[in-house]
Order: structure tokens, then sequence, then C-alpha cells
């Protein structure tokens, strides 16, 4: 469960926030789905999704709390920081910063992440944004 742990930290610390990219065929299964606001996505579609919040939130940080593993599955909470200082989803940037929550839940196989799926407080990001 420890291991599984890490792979979420992992996918969060040198994934999410480093820009490590090229680690994801490393830490997510071939099968890998990720169900997302955007979608039902597979490994590259991750890939790109990550790669579009990095071009619009350059200084993006997310922070995982709560993580707690039972078996192959994985819940966690994550605070995801950054200033929009880039264009995001075809909005142009706005210079605001968001501060916004998200629920995690994941299955882990082999010690990859397999299935994903999020909950993202987009109704706080968005208002944000906006305001």
């Amino acid at each position: 469960m420890a291991d599984n742990k890490m792979t979420i930290r992992r996918m969060f610390d040198e994934v999410v926030n480093q820009g490590r990219l090229e680690l994801i065929d490393e830490l997510c299964d071939p099968e890998f789905e990720t169900t997302t606001p955007m979608g039902v996505l597979d490994r590259d579609g991750f890939r790109d999704f990550v790669a579009g919040w990095r071009a619009g939130f350059s200084d993006v940080h997310c922070e995982i709390y709560d993580l707690i593993a039972e078996g192959d599955i994985v819940a966690w909470g994550v605070r995801a920081t950054g200033t929009n200082d880039g264009e995001f989803n075809g909005m142009p940037a706005t210079g605001k910063k968001v501060d916004f929550d998200s629920l995690n839940i994941a299955h882990v196989r082999n010690g990859k992440y397999y299935r994903h799926n999020v909950l993202m407080d987009l109704a706080t990001m968005m208002s944000q944004l906006s305001s």
C-alpha cells in the first residue's frame, strides 16, 4: 500500500508540479483511463490534459492531502493553486490566481495508476478566474 501511495505522490510531485510528462508511461498502466471534467482520457489524453494545465498555469502546484490506501484502491484530496498566465482551454490568460480542491480515487494495478476518477471544484476555479 505504501508503494501505491508513492505512485500517486510521484504523479503529482513529479509529473504535474515539475512537468516531467515523460514519467506518465512509467507511472500509468498501458490501459490507464481517467475520468475528468474533460471526459475519459487514456495515457496520451492525460499527458495532454497535464500539459494544458501547465501551459495555462505555469506555476501550478498540487498538494496532496488525506492520502488513503486500501489494497489496490487509493483515495486523496488535492489542493491546486496557480496563476493563469497562459491560454487555458481556449481562454486567454487572466493573470488571476486560483486555489481550489479536487477529490480523487484510483485503482493501482501492478504498481501503476490504472483507473482514476477526479471530481474538481470547477465552479470555484472559474469564479476565481472571472472575478
